[in-house]
């Protein structure tokens, strides 16, 4: 995914909402957006911290079940 695929994918949404990360498929886990730099020739997105486990809804929408 590209900068320009990430804003693309995000301009849907209210600029207002929350971002979350969901990552481990096999036990979803819900994170919020930490700092955001350069390096490397690419953009990285760090981790502020592990608030949950995400709803069985999103793990569906994402089709991890």
């Amino acid at each position: 995914m590209t900068v320009a695929d990430l804003i693309d994918a995000l301009e849907r949404y209210d600029p207002r909402m929350q971002v979350r990360l969901a990552v481990q498929p096999r036990l979803p886990q819900e994170h919020t957006i930490g700092a955001v730099t350069e390096a490397d020739g690419m953009v990285w997105i760090g981790e502020l911290q592990q608030c949950g486990y995400v709803p069985d809804e999103v793990a569906e929408r994402l089709g991890w079940r």
